[in-house]
């Protein structure tokens, strides 16, 4: 085995990894935040890349498990089943980040946790849309060369939308009372709708575990794709009595399952402030009915951190399991 840095291996590896496979999606990967790429090859066979990526953004809450020194993210891995392969990678990676004077490295992140991040766990249950996905054994490689858990994340699908929503009427009474409105997403005012999602999430996800900070150019770019085929009955958002956001829900159809109708909520997020509590669990309810009114058989609420206020509000049954890894250097 040896090393590379060559850039073309580097992208070309996932196509050559996941050929055939029906859930990988292919598409550009942008690199540039990468401070060195490392290549494994044996006999010009790729067998293994990843990215060293510095974030000196990156803000890594006290609550949280901690390092002495710099954090270092190893990010856009990929590997075949193969423990030597995965050994030989991390090697060099640790090699040249001591070198740098780095302490610690995280990963798979690709740049910081508003991008792709986190392993995905075997599990029986396929993959849906926009979820985190990767080769089973993952997980397996990361442990087996040292690294351990510093962050654990679920999905869960709620299967039981046919319930008692009677207490609806209650707290939208109360919320009507105090002026709070649910309206749908505007795709007609998408880009004004779009920066109220952005104001919301920067506050809501401030002190969430790995935050990095976003200009809201950036932030536009993640969601203008979405541009096209947004459905605003999925897209919720709540205003107080000033006409100000103050919650939204972000859900779109699960096109991978083709059996029956399912929902995916992406992002529950509401402004920290005690004024407007409960109104996250408003707006979850209120999606769970419209998607029973609707006919849908299950809602999938995605990628949650555990330690998450809304992995307690959306409690179903775990779907996936993902985990993030970290090791002293």
């Amino acid at each position: 085995m040896y090393l590379s840095d060559n850039e073309e291996d580097f992208l070309s590896f996932p196509k050559i990894l996941y050929e055939g496979d029906l859930f990988y999606t292919t598409k550009s990967e942008d690199i540039s935040g990468c401070e060195k790429i490392f290549v494994v090859k044996e006999k010009n066979k790729i067998l293994a890349r990843a990215g060293l990526i510095n974030n000196k953004k990156l803000i890594y809450p006290s609550e949280e498990k901690q390092c002495d020194g710099a954090i270092v993210q190893i990010g856009f891995f990929e590997c075949i089943n193969d423990i030597d392969a995965a050994k030989f990678l991390f090697s060099e990676i640790k090699k040249y980040a001591l070198q740098k004077g780095y302490k610690y490295l995280i990963g798979p992140i690709n740049g910081s946790t508003w991008k792709k991040y986190r392993v995905t766990l075997p599990s029986n249950n396929p993959p849906f849309l926009l979820d985190n996905y990767n080769k089973p054994y993952y997980a397996e490689l990361f442990e087996k060369c040292g690294f351990e858990t510093i962050g654990n994340y679920t999905s869960s699908i709620c299967k039981n939308l046919d319930r008692d929503y009677s207490r609806l009427d209650k707290f939208t009474k109360i919320f009507e009372q105090k002026g709070i409105k649910i309206r749908k997403f505007n795709p007609n005012r998408f880009d004004e709708d779009i920066r109220k999602i952005y104001e919301i999430s920067i506050r809501s996800f401030v002190n969430n575990f790995l935050y990095t900070p976003i200009e809201f150019e950036e932030f536009y770019k993640m969601y203008e794709p979405v541009k096209n085929f947004l459905n605003p009955e999925w897209v919720l958002i709540a205003d107080n009595k000033r006409g100000e956001a103050i919650a939204f829900i972000f859900g779109f159809d699960n096109l991978y399952d083709r059996n029956e109708k399912s929902l995916i909520i992406k992002t529950l997020a509401q402004i920290p402030d005690y004024e407007y509590r409960g109104v996250g669990s408003y707006l979850t309810e209120y999606i769970h009915k419209k998607a029973y009114e609707a006919d849908y058989k299950n809602v999938i609420h995605a990628l949650m951190h555990s330690n998450n206020v809304s992995a307690n509000i959306l409690a179903g049954e775990i779907y996936h399991e993902y985990r993030l890894y970290g090791v002293n250097l």
